[in-house]
């Protein structure tokens, strides 16, 4: 009888085969190490829009806005109008004897030609650099208010500048003028507007100066 042995193949005859993880992580790791190796892109960071800065109407009251005292809100709705012989219908003149020879600020109106000194004129007096005059007889040749906006309305303060002749108002109100134009403050009687102030004074918080000055009360303050 015929015996068969079962035996191993020879190692020349096997086909193993081989299984690649090595190879393949150390591929990914040499792939990885060069990534870290590249520049990083920097994000641009995006456009940001100039605010929009805010109009007149946005910064200032407008010019009808009520304050439900009567002897205000006349002269607010003249100054809306844009009529100057509107505003001039509410100036309530102060009677001065004239002079030939006056300060520039703080004194009587000058005398005009053929006036003698000590002839009694109606003026409305002005504050600017310095004072000044609007003659009752001239007034039609006052141009009227170029304002673009309501600041503020308050009574005026005991402290604030008058004399004989440059009348303080009960209250006064603050309008903002237009582009290049000084800001402008009326002081206000129950008879009219008695006095008409320029603000040169081009800083940030002139017209804030103003009102901490000369304001008893406020009676219309300010936009935030």
């Amino acid at each position: 009888m015929k015996m068969y042995h079962l035996l191993k193949p020879p190692s020349s005859a096997a086909s193993p085969i081989m299984k690649p993880y090595p190879q393949i992580c150390f591929l990914l790791l040499v792939a990885l190490l060069a990534s870290s190796c590249l520049p990083m892109a920097t994000p641009t960071p995006a456009a940001t829009a100039p605010e929009p800065q805010p109009t007149s109407a946005e910064k200032y009251h407008p010019l009808f806005t009520p304050t439900r005292i009567e002897e205000i809100d006349i002269i607010l709705d003249a100054v809306e109008s844009g009529d100057p012989q509107e505003l001039r219908n509410l100036f309530s003149y102060t009677t001065i004897a004239c002079k030939t020879i006056v300060n520039a600020l703080g004194g009587p109106p000058p005398c005009r030609d053929g006036e003698a000194e000590g002839t009694l004129v109606e003026v409305l007096p002005g504050l600017s650099s310095e004072g000044y005059y609007l003659y009752k007889d001239e007034i039609s040749n006052w141009p009227g208010l170029d304002v673009a906006g309501l600041y503020a309305v308050y009574q005026v303060s005991e402290s604030a500048y008058s004399d004989e002749n440059f009348p303080k108002g009960d209250y006064a109100m603050i309008l903002v003028g237009k582009e290049n134009q000084p800001g402008i403050v009326l002081h206000i009687t129950d008879a009219g507007i008695v006095r008409i102030d320029d603000i040169l004074d081009d800083a940030p918080d002139a017209l804030q100066a103003v009102l901490e000055r000369d304001a008893e009360r406020v009676i219309l303050a300010p936009k935030e």
